[in-house]
């Protein structure tokens, strides 16, 4: 009889770490999101809107080479509106970047969203990096 206790004692110890490997795997993985158009949180967006009022700042056409984990990282379009002399009669300006979301925190939509997004440009553009904020879902 106390064989059999120390057994079960035993796989009840095993079945626990795995339990808790298992967990750990799962976090490791991550399922972070980020909002892409402005609504609504996304896994992998293929374009995230910067300025959602007026949508004159987007990076698209974005391929991810890791996504979910502590940081998502890809590349893709920035483009934005010069508003000069004014938002309507501005032009766009697009360039090849680097990008790096980080920092996933909790929203309302029970999802962790990331809530920084840097930027790293290529040679032929103004800015050498850029950081934005990101909010959660307005929808």
């Amino acid at each position: 009889m106390i064989a059999a206790m120390r057994i079960m004692s035993r796989v009840a110890v095993a079945l626990a770490v795995l339990a808790l490997c298992a967990s750990a795997a799962i976090a490791a993985t991550g399922n972070n999101r980020v909002v892409g158009g402005c609504t609504k949180s996304q896994t992998k967006p293929s374009e995230i809107i910067l300025a959602c009022a007026d949508g004159n700042a987007a990076v698209d056409h974005i391929h991810w080479s890791s996504f979910g984990g502590p940081q998502a990282t890809g590349s893709g379009i920035y483009s934005y509106n010069t508003c000069s002399p004014s938002c309507v009669a501005g032009k766009v300006k697009s360039y090849s970047v680097k990008l790096t979301a980080a920092q996933a925190k909790p929203c309302w939509d029970m999802h962790d969203d990331y809530r920084e997004l840097s930027l790293v440009f290529a040679a032929d553009a103004p800015y050498k990096t850029k950081k934005f904020t990101l909010y959660c879902p307005t929808g």
